[in-house]
């Protein structure tokens, strides 16, 4: 089995989260549902637009929590290296807001054996300032799937797991335990991770149906007292920033104008 250093960066990363630092939170639960197209422009070049719309089925009514819009290119450098930029809106009907970011990302895959395969990526974001929890994200990802589809339903199953290292933001005021006021700056460092299971269905030859579940977790993993989220005013009895931890299921509809390469789309990084 070949191992490369993000592989072995990820696994020490994954432990370290399951560490007694890690914190826990209350967990929503959302429905996502999306459709996306892509298309060739050149031998090594797609283009893909993409929609989600996130409903909060913990309310009567499913309140919308955000609908996203999102395009990006895609070249292939190798049948193994491959590179994207692409850019997103994320519109929040409650607070009337829409964020706006820039992505660029570099995967690479591995051949595991003769069934499996990890895809390990990189990406990082720039966001606009409608966006107050960070001004810079970084995310680290890994992917392991089959090369080939099962005959069972055409179905490709895999597993993903995303680590999130937050830039800037809005500052957190941290207190001590008198409640005097001690700092007040960004939350800079690892908070969030995505565990996703994803079963992707090809419907016909260019069209791809996938079902997923996304477990959303943030967290403590800092050195510091003074690099948190989700931190307690004493003054107020308050939590500023609590944690965003989500339950997810999704249904993602995909059309493509030439061929998939088994793999499915899924821009699920917000």
């Amino acid at each position: 089995m070949k191992v490369n250093f993000l592989s072995f960066l990820f696994l020490l990363l994954l432990l370290l989260i399951g560490s007694p630092q890690s914190a826990q939170g209350q967990y929503k639960t959302r429905l996502w549902s999306s459709f996306n197209v892509g298309a060739p422009l050149t031998e090594k070049l797609d283009i893909r637009a993409s929609y989600i719309k996130s409903l909060n089925i913990d309310e009567p009514g499913l309140e919308t929590s955000f609908n996203w819009y999102a395009a990006a290119l895609t070249y292939q450098v190798s049948k193994d290296w491959r590179l994207q930029l692409g850019t997103a809106w994320m519109n929040l009907p409650s607070s009337g807001r829409t964020t706006h970011r820039w992505n660029m990302e570099g995967s690479h895959r591995i051949k595991l054996d003769r069934r499996f395969t990890l895809r390990n990526s990189l990406q990082l974001e720039a966001h606009n300032d409608q966006e107050s929890r960070f001004d810079y994200r970084v995310i680290l990802g890994s992917r392991i799937g089959l090369r080939k589809r099962l005959d069972f339903l055409r179905v490709a199953p895999s597993l993903n797991y995303a680590l999130f290292f937050n830039i800037g933001g809005a500052p957190i005021r941290y207190f001590s335990e008198s409640g005097e006021e001690i700092a007040r700056k960004p939350s800079n460092g690892l908070h969030r991770g995505r565990l996703m299971a994803n079963f992707n269905f090809k419907i016909s030859k260019p069209i791809r149906l996938s079902l997923y579940y996304i477990n959303q977790h943030e967290f403590n993993l800092v050195l510091s007292e003074t690099n948190k989220i989700n931190v307690l005013n004493p003054n107020t009895g308050r939590i500023q920033r609590p944690f965003n931890n989500q339950h997810i299921i999704g249904l993602a509809l995909s059309y493509q104008i030439k061929p998939l390469n088994g793999e499915g789309f899924l821009p699920i990084n917000f």
